[in-house]
């Protein structure tokens, strides 16, 4: 990989990343000129990260206009969290079938614990930084590149995981309960179960999602 090619990558990833962690809020409109500033470079690269970006559904660039972060709807959540349930659903199957090790999500969902019950200290960005993390690494599990790379480009931030979700000690209960259920279920290599599972943890989220649309 050239030196160009390398730097397109760390912009994209940085603005991603941004995004993913809140950082950048919907809306927000990008400067090239700062961007190329920030990262001592022509404003040629950062146009093609953010083309990627464009292509990849994190940002909108209008014509004589600029660059936005997307405005990410209502539609657009319920949307996103139906085609992340059969791609999860899916990896759910393959990382059972192979009889994948998924000791390195117990050991996310024992420091989510931690957090969460670090009391008034508690830190919720850290905890759904985490809890993204919990579902990339469960779809990294399959070891299947194409199911990786089209998880991993959708436009999924990290509040968008818990957006809609209560933030309390039943709510987060009740999720890291199913989380290990999940782990169980790849532990014991039950396809029907793990399959079945995923696809009903994330259904229930897709579902607010849609009450929330038709409230609209």
């Amino acid at each position: 990989m050239d030196t160009k090619s390398q730097l397109i990558d760390t912009i994209y990833e940085h603005l991603k990343n941004q995004v993913r962690q809140g950082l950048l809020q919907n809306g927000t409109k990008l400067s090239e000129n700062n961007l190329a500033k920030q990262f001592s470079c022509s404003r040629t690269p950062v146009r093609e990260a953010l083309k990627r970006l464009e292509q990849d559904g994190f940002v909108v660039i209008i014509p004589h206009s600029g660059s936005y972060i997307k405005d990410i709807t209502m539609t657009d959540y319920q949307q996103l969290t139906e085609v992340r349930a059969y791609l999860e659903s899916l990896a759910m199957r393959i990382a059972c079938e192979n009889g994948a090790d998924p000791s390195k999500l117990e050991a996310i969902l024992d420091e989510m614990d931690a957090l969460w019950k670090s009391g008034e200290s508690f830190d919720v960005q850290a905890f759904s930084a985490l809890h993204y993390q919990f579902h990339l690494e469960l779809v990294k599990l399959a070891e299947n590149e194409l199911l990786t790379l089209t998880y991993s480009r959708l436009n999924l931030s990290e509040a968008a995981l818990l957006f809609a979700q209560s933030i309390n000690d039943r709510g987060i209960g009740k999720t890291q309960e199913e989380h290990r259920h999940l782990v169980e279920a790849i532990r014991n290599q039950d396809i029907k179960e793990g399959e079945r599972f995923m696809l009903s943890h994330l259904w229930k989220k897709r579902d607010r999602f849609k009450k929330q649309v038709q409230a609209i």
